[in-house]
């Protein structure tokens, strides 16, 4: 039996969170629903901004992979998470909340520049705008990775946002040739649909071999795909793993297993923030998935992100709320 179900490789982030209007988000020239990559001075020169404005609503410890093995360990999945911070405040809040929260972190943190993060503007509408500055996790090198964890457990898990640069995507490629010597399954997230068109070529190179399982909504499917027609897309994602994932937001979810078909239906909620709603539905999805209940793991995983979508971020506030999704879940089915 393996150390850990699941072993996450991502950006360290920390996020804030702003409430603001469409006419804002226009006159920042920012393009809705996607997520932009700053560097320093843009970066901050716009948080500044956003300070001048409002408090943000929520700061707390982000990024895409280290969300999902977040959720994982508050559903008491044993997982593991590698990273990379500066030394200081940013960076000690980040390990701080990984280790409060019982993920074993693999976080390596360093003197020079600063820890990332991410800001997430929320429009009236719910959806979501991403501005990232990624600080030290860039410098994610092969050496922050550990061999022995990736061994250890029964998939490694990979987010799209690593292969913005070289650097990065090596790490992603080194872990996957581990995994793939060892029978560790590979995880992919495809991220971002600006992620998946500007740095498609890089992408490419995550798929040496096949993984088991890709993750990704609609559009990152379209762009990935070159295509208009989801059915297309899903021939192309076929050529690339033994089984897909495609979130539709409140249309639910569909699955391909390598044979069989699955689709969910979403669920009608009131929602407020739909920041890491695709995190939290891998984690609950991963959290449930065998090779037999693929069915029921979609569900549990359209329920939770259903639910963290009708509060403002991409966590709840204490491990009781993860407790009580399951207990909820069960009695719901």
């Amino acid at each position: 039996m393996s150390k850990y179900k699941l072993y996450g490789i991502g950006n360290a982030l920390l996020d804030y969170e702003y409430k603001i209007n469409d006419q804002i988000l226009e006159d920042l020239t920012l393009e809705k629903g996607c997520m932009l990559l700053n560097e320093y001075d843009q970066h901050f020169a716009l948080h500044e901004k956003l300070k001048s404005m409002r408090p943000p609503e929520k700061i707390i410890p982000g990024g895409s992979v280290a969300n999902s093995v977040y959720a994982m360990a508050q559903f008491s999945d044993n997982v593991c998470f590698s990273g990379k911070v500066s030394d200081d405040e940013s960076g000690k809040n980040f390990i701080n909340c990984l280790n409060e929260s019982g993920v074993d972190a693999h976080v390596a943190k360093i003197k020079d520049q600063r820890s990332g993060e991410c800001l997430v503007l929320i429009t009236p509408d719910n959806e979501r705008t991403m501005n990232t500055f990624l600080g030290s996790s860039s410098l994610l090198s092969d050496n922050d990775i550990s061999k022995e964890s990736i061994q250890e457990s029964d998939y490694l898990l990979i987010e799209g946002y690593l292969v913005t640069s070289d650097l990065t995507l090596n790490v992603g490629v080194a872990a996957i040739d581990i995994a793939n010597e060892n029978n560790t399954k590979t995880v992919i997230t495809l991220s971002d649909p600006n992620i998946v068109s500007f740095f498609r070529d890089n992408m490419m190179k995550l798929f040496n071999k096949k993984s088991h399982i890709i993750f990704c909504n609609e559009q990152e499917a379209l762009n990935f795909s070159q295509t208009n027609n989801l059915k297309d897309a899903e021939v192309f994602l076929k050529e690339l793993t033994d089984m897909y994932i495609i979130t539709l937001g409140s249309k639910g979810a569909i699955c391909f297993d390598g044979t069989n078909d699955y689709k969910v239906m979403g669920n009608k909620v009131m929602s407020k923030d739909f920041t890491g709603a695709g995190d939290m539905f891998l984690g609950a999805f991963m959290h449930k998935y065998t090779d037999n209940n693929i069915l029921e793991s979609m569900k549990f995983a359209n329920y939770c992100a259903s639910k963290i979508i009708q509060i403002y971020g991409a966590k709840f506030n204490n491990s009781n709320d993860y407790k009580e999704l399951q207990t909820e879940f069960r009695s719901s089915t």
